[in-house]
């Protein structure tokens, strides 16, 4: 079987794990290009700076340089003072003149003569940014080759990347996980109508709505939700097919068994016929219970009636005073001095109460008597109690007492187990509750609890 997961936890992980890689990938990205810009931007600007010397040298060629330039530029380009150095050389890449202290990081060459158009590291290794250009002078056509020392303390432009990354890394990781936690967010609140299906599906036979909604669900999810109430149509269909056949067969057979019960009281009472009496008897019981299941399968009919619950307990000890006196026991009914009206249907409810005193009838031993309580309404609450004389439930047997085809190995009649789970039913569909308990001298003890009928 496959272990089951979470689609949230899923998809947030590989939401993370893309953020992840996208940061890594961008900051790879974003610094090359903050390098690229800075280095396009740089050699410019020092190729900017030797513009008055470009200018002498194309208005007097080579002989201009032995002429004094600016003081500026004079600063600039002088290694005690500056940090920017040039050169110029023939095309045959000899050098013509120069910077003072340019000899040690230029002329940088890309082959034997070839001066390189742009580098990053002088003739000697040195940690120096410049470029060489072509112009044309009165002497022809001479390179000059232009660079700067990035090692000198105020050049700080080529370290720009480097410290931009961190505090730019951190900005977008911030809004990586803002954008993370906001697409988690977003999930979850996309995920709500669903889960708000999955409610309706836990209540659909427990007196919610008998299908599933498509009210408020995304059209995406709109053919699960219809595949699901057609499949529960589907059963429903099978299951009322079930039924229905459950109950034909059980009606059916009951008037041949009461013919049956009658041909034989016509032969006489010798223990043969006893004894075939008492396997017909169990079959009729047998029978009665299959019927009954078969009509509280279905949705317990409710209806909006008042009912006094202790006439109807009076009615149901009535109903079964007959049988419980045939087997030697007797029904004592202590009531709550007064009417208590609930609201439901009273067939239903007096047959939870006849299958409790049949239930205690069958595990009491010979002449106990049956007790059928009604205690006075507490908190808008009556509870009615239903106590036997035997040897109690186990308490292994507490927590399955109400499932189906459950039975004591104590019972002395024959059944398929189905009252206490028909009794729940009805009593869950009146809004109350069904528990059972052991009494301290010996017997168990049926307790249902039903809302009372607020007064109008």
């Amino acid at each position: 079987m496959a272990r089951s997961y979470s689609l949230i936890a899923r998809l947030a992980l590989w939401h993370a794990a893309i953020g992840i890689v996208s940061l890594g990938m961008g900051g790879v990205l974003l610094y090359h290009t903050v390098s690229e810009v800075v280095w396009n931007e740089h050699r410019r600007s020092i190729m900017a700076s030797a513009s008055d010397i470009t200018e002498r040298l194309q208005r007097d060629g080579v002989k201009g340089l032995s002429q004094p330039f600016p003081l500026e530029t004079t600063r600039r380009f002088n290694s005690n003072s500056g940090s920017l150095m040039y050169v110029v050389l023939d095309p045959a890449g000899r050098q013509l003149g120069g910077s003072p202290g340019s000899e040690r990081a230029l002329p940088r060459f890309e082959s034997e003569s070839e001066p390189a158009p742009v580098f990053r590291t002088g003739r000697d290794g040195s940690h120096v940014w410049g470029g060489s250009e072509v112009i044309r002078t009165p002497d022809g056509p001479l390179t000059i080759q232009v660079a700067q020392d990035m090692d000198r303390s105020y050049v700080v432009l080529d370290d720009v990347p480097a410290a931009a990354l961190r505090p730019v890394m951190t900005v977008l990781g911030a809004g990586a996980l803002l954008l993370f936690l906001a697409n988690v967010g977003l999930l979850l609140l996309m995920l709500r109508p669903l889960r708000v299906a999955a409610r309706e599906a836990e209540r659909i036979g427990h007196g919610g709505p008998p299908r599933l909604s498509r009210n408020g669900l995304p059209v995406e999810v709109a053919p699960l939700i219809d595949a699901v109430n057609g499949a529960l149509d589907r059963l429903d269909d099978a299951l009322e097919w079930q039924r229905g056949f459950s109950a034909e067969v059980a009606h059916e057979l009951r008037t041949p068994l009461a013919v049956l019960h009658a041909e034989l009281d016509l032969l006489g009472h010798d223990d043969v016929v006893a004894r075939l009496k008492r396997d017909v008897q169990g079959l009729g019981q047998l029978v009665a219970e299959l019927l009954e299941a078969a009509i509280t399968a279905r949705e317990p009919p409710m209806r909006d009636e008042i009912i006094d619950v202790v006439a109807l307990a009076e009615e149901a000890s009535r109903r079964i005073a007959a049988v419980a006196g045939a087997e030697g026991h007797d029904i004592r009914m202590l009531g709550a001095g007064g009417p208590v009206t609930i609201r439901g249907h009273a067939e239903a409810i007096g047959r939870a109460l006849r299958n409790l005193m049949e239930n205690a009838i069958a595990h009491s031993p010979a002449g106990a008597p049956v007790e059928l309580r009604i205690l006075p309404p507490r908190r808008g609450v009556v509870t009615i109690e239903v106590a036997d004389q035997g040897s109690g439930v186990r308490e292994g047997d507490m927590a399955t007492i109400f499932r189906r085809h459950w039975r004591s190995g104590d019972t002395h009649r024959r059944g398929l187990g189905l009252g206490l789970w028909i009794t729940e039913r009805v009593v869950l569909a009146h809004g109350g509750t069904i528990a059972v308990r052991n009494e301290s001298a010996g017997g168990a003890v049926f307790s249902i609890r039903l809302p009372v009928a607020r007064q109008a």
